[in-house]
Parts: structure tokens; sequence; C-alpha cells
């Protein structure tokens, strides 16, 4: 039986929408996104779930398709499917940039996903996730939708630890009213085993990222960037170090990626 709570629906639909708004809004920056399209974590998770020829992929929260036209190059075909329908327009003019006539995007809910159980080989969701209002539903319909020997393979951002966590969190959600919330890696371990599946890499990546790149495409000026700055001028010492450097350069955000690889 699905029993859901009026009010929290109207949060969670609340919250979908400033997922809509924000990324409708900066769907090009994405688009362009050097970090998202040639990411190390992209090499990286790619490499673990070892796509093989015959294989149906669906990435889910795609955005602008750099998973997905990855995926592509390797499998029969891929789906991106993405809440936000002006994500559509970037997805198609890289696919066909790339020569790439098996990637097809569809406009969809990570968490009430379009498909028939056991539908796809792999599933995947990247930089993405702190964005679901219902994180653990979403693996839940990932999990639903991969076929028997299918692999989960996830990257978001991550903290090490609970106080880390909410420090991130509250920094990001400063910069970007649609973050929700980003996982720890024990975290991410449970949501997998929770929907059934058995983690078989976690892994946490870290990338140095100057404060400005990281705010972007918020600019640095911005309402957002001084809520930024007075929480991290509010957090105690010890725990700014771990999320921050200042450096001759300037200041650097200590950008921890969490890959996982779960197979069903």
């Amino acid at each position: 039986m699905d029993v859901r709570h009026p009010h929290l629906d109207d949060r969670h639909g609340e919250a979908k929408e400033r997922v809509r708004g924000f990324f409708s809004q900066h769907a090009e920056h994405y688009a362009r996104s050097e970090s998202h399209g040639q990411g190390a974590d992209l090499d990286r998770l790619v490499e673990l779930l070892q796509p093989e020829p015959q294989e149906v992929a669906l990435d889910v929260a795609t955005a602008a398709g750099h998973t997905a036209l990855r995926l592509a190059l390797r499998v029969r075909l891929v789906i991106g499917l993405d809440y936000t329908p002006a994500m559509g327009g970037p997805f198609r003019r890289l696919a066909a940039e790339k020569g790439l006539g098996n990637v097809r995007f569809q406009v969809g809910d990570a968490e009430r996903l379009p498909f028939a159980d056991a539908s796809f080989d792999l599933v995947t969701s990247r930089r993405a996730p702190h964005h679901f209002p219902r994180v653990e539903q979403a693996v839940r319909e990932m999990a639903r939708v991969l076929r028997p020997g299918g692999r989960l393979g996830i990257v978001d951002m991550t903290a090490l630890d609970p106080a880390q966590a909410d420090l991130l969190n509250a920094l990001e959600a400063a910069r970007d009213d649609s973050h929700v919330r980003a996982l720890t890696p024990d975290q991410w371990r449970a949501q997998a085993e929770a929907a059934g599946l058995t983690v078989t890499t976690l892994e946490v990546h870290v990338e140095p990222i100057p404060w400005e790149r990281w705010l972007a495409p918020v600019p640095p000026d911005s309402p957002q960037a001084a809520r930024a700055d007075d929480i991290l001028r509010q957090a105690p010492a010890a725990l700014r170090s771990g999320l921050v450097e200042d450096r001759a350069d300037g200041r650097w955000l200590l950008k921890r990626r969490v890959v996982m690889v779960a197979p069903r």
C-alpha cells in the first residue's frame, strides 16, 4: 500500500519545482560544463560498470546528458531521463554533435520511474541525487528497473561524517535552494542495501575546486554567495578546515564525491 502524507507531498513537490526552476534557468551552463562532461568521477564510474555492447542503460536525472552520452559509446541504447524539460534541447544537441543515434531523452521523475520492472542492464545517476526529496524512493525505483545481474552506478557529492555533511548541506543550500541533502558513504551503502542491492564498490574521491567555480553558475557577488560566506564564517574552525582550504591564490572547496556500484 502506498500511503502518503499530503503535507509531505506538498513539500516534496515544492522541492522538485525548485529543481526544475534552477536547472531550466541554467541548462546551457550545465551543457557547457567541462567538469560535468569530463570529470574523473565519470571515467571511474564507466570503468567500474564495465558496459557491454548489447546492454541497455538508463541515466536518471541526466541533465544535459554527459553521463548518458559517455555510456552510449559502449552500449546499445541509453535513455536519459530528467525532471526538467528544458534539458532536452542541450541533451539532443550534444548527442547530435557527437554523432550518437542510440540515445533518447525523456522527461520523468526519479522517484516514479516510467518503466517496467527489470528493463535495464545499467542504471546510473551522477551528481544529481542530492536534489532528490526522497532519495530512498529514488534508489528503490532504480533497483526496481534493473534486470537481475544489472548494475546501479551512483556518483554524488558527499561528506565524511554527519557533522561535515550538515555544514556541506548548509553551504550547498545557500548557493542553490534546489539542493536537498548530500549523504555520507555509510548512508549510501545503507540506501543500496535497503533496496536489495549488494555494494561492490564504494569510493570517495576528493577534488579541490576554486570557490568561484564552486559557486557557478551563481555569481560571486550574489546574495547566495554572501549567505555561503556567512555560514562558513560561523562554522567551527575544525569543521571548516575539513571542507575548505584558504590558499595564497584564494579559497578552495574540497569537493568529495562518492562513487558507488551496486549490482542486483
